[in-house]
């Protein structure tokens, strides 16, 4: 869910030697001012207790132009979506943390939302922005999006038609079986939630819920579980990357590489050849942030 990446050549530019500095001092010999607190050390499983939702949107989502991992899914999401069917009924936002952007852009081709997430912080702050009671202002997010889809909606407008579709908010736990452990909240006691969805949707997840290439394969078998025969998972994530952080903390995770991306497709038996046509798989990486959709066959034991 996060993506302020770092790579290896950045963490090694970081760790050369570098001249000792005169640290200011007061009268009695003691510094003037105390060294920056450094950051916590967490695990990919310390997201369940010390994410924090509104450091996290304050830091990646205030402003949609300024973190390059924001800007290169949102600029080829709408590309994505094109391949997808025109309509779909059901999607399950898979691992969204705070954020509501994948519903916003799917708002006028999904007829039914579910959103999820692992942590119990987060889940909170989806209904709270179901029920229009978060503080957290989606607007710059919902005009980037608009203008790429060159659409003059205003933000508002958008917002509302995908809260209008969104019926539950899920507890899951993408290494667990089910991956669906519970349901948090329901737009009304009507809405039943099915077990497979047409369309899931994971960005900033997969490789984020745990940090080893066996966790990381765990994941994608359990989104793809979700889905159903003839249906398509929608990914996006960061490669190359073994931790991210924020709110001076930094959350460990997989170091991802293309190859494990196909590796986690061709386990959990979804379309990984392009030859078979782009509307069933089509891999876009920019920058090592890449997007891709990839169809479940009719026929699978998944």
């Amino acid at each position: 869910m996060g993506h302020d990446h770092e790579s290896e050549q950045q963490r090694q530019q970081q760790q050369q030697p570098q001249q000792p500095q005169p640290q200011p001092q007061a009268e009695n010999g003691q510094e003037k001012e105390k060294s920056p607190k450094p950051e916590e050390n967490c695990s990919a499983s310390d997201h369940f207790t010390k994410f924090n939702p509104e450091k996290y949107l304050q830091s990646f989502y205030k402003t949609a132009g300024e973190d390059l991992a924001m800007q290169v899914v949102l600029f080829f999401l709408p590309g994505i979506l094109y391949r997808l069917p025109k309509r779909i009924e059901t999607m399950l936002d898979l691992g969204a943390g705070p954020t509501v952007y994948l519903p916003i852009a799917c708002r006028d081709r999904v007829e039914t939302i579910f959103t999820s997430d692992y942590a119990p912080a987060n889940r909170q702050s989806l209904q709270q922005w179901c029920e229009k009671r978060h503080s957290f202002d989606w607007t710059k997010v919902c005009t980037w999006i608009s203008n790429i889809e060159a659409s003059h909606e205003t933000a508002e407008v958008m917002q509302q038609k995908a809260r209008d579709k969104v019926r539950a908010i899920l507890d899951v736990n993408v290494h667990e079986c089910p991956v669906v452990r519970n349901v948090d909240w329901k737009k009304d006691e009507t809405v039943e939630v099915p077990e497979q969805f047409d369309l899931v949707t994971t960005v900033f997840c997969l490789e984020y819920s745990g940090e080893t290439l066996q966790e990381y394969l765990r994941a994608v078998k359990g989104a793809c579980s979700l889905v159903k025969p003839g249906g398509y998972l929608m990914q996006g994530g960061v490669l190359d990357a073994d931790s991210y952080n924020f709110d001076g903390k930094r959350f460990r995770s997989h170091r991802l590489e293309r190859e494990h991306v196909t590796l986690g497709l061709k386990e959990a038996g979804m379309c990984t050849d392009v030859t078979r046509g782009e509307n069933d798989f089509r891999y876009i990486c920019h920058d090592d942030i890449f997007i891709m959709i990839s169809k479940k066959p009719e026929t699978t034991s998944q």
